[in-house]
């Protein structure tokens, strides 16, 4: 998955000399928390939040956006991997990285964005996942696809997890074929645990 696929665009944006008050007002009427800013070629200059300017002690109309953005942002490209904008944004403690390419604005990726992008990874709405730890990521994982293949338990999709020194397999499979992947696991004599997304 790459950034393209889950970044908003076309992006919401001022310019420098867009007011404090009608920045406000643009965020809440298009429902954003931060907007990147332009200025008159085009080029992407700064970003500001919904936060920044609320935290100002009246968003007036003399106080200008270029004065209180967040100048020279860190950026992402749209074909990055999802999960290093995900990382970036973690690293650098920000809410959002502006999409560039060839130094054009083409959109912006949220923590939203990300927070999406993970769930459906997950399989989150579209049936039920099975997650089995796994002590030897190959061996266990043909051990799985062989047991699900034998049974011809249908899945949605297949994911690993590493987490504080364990490795998961993650199934997605349609809550129909709930029973039937965790009594094909059980063959396996693999952990797993289940848990039940749709009614």
């Amino acid at each position: 998955m790459v950034v393209r696929d889950w970044m908003s665009s076309p992006v919401v944006t001022v310019d420098p000399t867009t007011t404090a008050s009608a920045a406000l007002k643009l965020m809440f009427q298009r429902k954003v928390h931060r907007v990147p800013v332009i200025d008159e070629h085009g080029k992407l200059v700064g970003i500001v939040t919904r936060a920044t300017l609320l935290e100002l002690d009246t968003p007036s109309t003399s106080t200008f956006v270029g004065s209180v953005m967040t100048p020279a942002p860190f950026t992402t490209h749209p074909l990055a991997p999802i999960e290093q904008a995900a990382a970036r944004m973690r690293d650098l403690r920000v809410g959002a990285l502006p999409v560039l390419d060839g130094g054009r604005l083409v959109g912006i990726v949220t923590e939203s964005d990300i927070f999406d992008a993970f769930l459906e990874l997950l399989g989150v709405g579209h049936g039920s996942t099975v997650t089995v730890e796994m002590t030897d990521v190959t061996r266990d994982l043909a051990r799985i696809l062989d047991a699900v293949t034998a049974d011809e338990v249908p899945l949605n999709g297949v994911t690993s997890l590493r987490h504080r020194g364990s490795t998961f397999a993650i199934l997605s499979v349609k809550e129909k074929d709930r029973r039937a992947l965790a009594a094909a696991l059980a063959k396996t004599g693999l952990a797993h645990t289940q848990t039940h997304v749709e009614p």
